[in-house]
């Protein structure tokens, strides 16, 4: 009787621990979401001005962080793939939550929930978090060279690079960190399966976290 009260105190700690984590990447994902409204006025600016045969829309005096001395075409275009990349990046932690991540198996969905927490605990312990960590780690080596060098757009488009260059190690830092969150909430379902493994963490982490 013991053993069973400690255990489902761990597995309340460990759901608990998750919830501010889950939290996070379900805010961070549903902020970013908004960027794809970003994306199509972009693309929209870039049609009308290429139809337009315009090139640039206005230069001021002075650097302005990203956009440079002047607004042009070549600015809305390369807008278009910051704003999908910061979309995507920041994104991709909303997706692990929403368990809307591409998966490739012919066993999962017919386990037990206790078994496929098991599952993915592996996957993040071996996989997700170390490759997040790593790959974190050795692209600041890009934004520091980019900030560095000052590097910018070749076809007088936007400036400072390293913005963009940036959100790969904290897009990945964001998922490492919502694979942790997982990782307490797999942990509560596998000491406690009873009372944690009837509803998905997506289910608990979109609609109560």
């Amino acid at each position: 009787m013991r053993k069973a009260t400690d255990a489902a105190r761990s597995a309340v700690l460990c759901d608990k621990l998750a919830r501010p984590l889950i939290r996070l990447g379900v805010v961070v994902g549903q902020l970013s979401s908004w960027l794809v409204l970003f994306v199509m006025l972009s693309v929209l600016a870039t049609v009308v001005l290429n139809t337009l045969g315009l090139n640039e829309i206005i230069r001021w005096e002075g650097d302005v962080l990203l956009l440079g001395d002047a607004i042009t075409i070549n600015s809305m275009t390369e807008l278009q793939w910051h704003f999908f990349g910061v979309l995507t990046l920041l994104g991709a932690t909303y997706a692990l939550h929403r368990d809307s991540h591409v998966r490739v198996d012919l066993v999962y969905h017919n386990l037990s929930p206790r078994a496929r927490a098991i599952v993915d605990v592996i996957g993040h312990v071996v996989c997700l978090i170390p490759f997040c960590l790593i790959i974190a780690w050795l692209s600041m080596h890009s934004v520091r060279m980019a900030y560095i060098s000052g590097e910018m757009s070749n076809y007088g488009g936007l400036s400072d690079r390293y913005l963009i260059k940036a959100m790969l190690p904290i897009g990945l830092v964001f998922l490492a960190i919502g694979a942790v969150g997982q990782l307490l909430a797999k942990f509560a379902i596998i000491i406690d399966p009873i009372n944690f493994g009837h509803a998905s963490t997506l289910t608990k982490g979109l609609c109560k976290y």
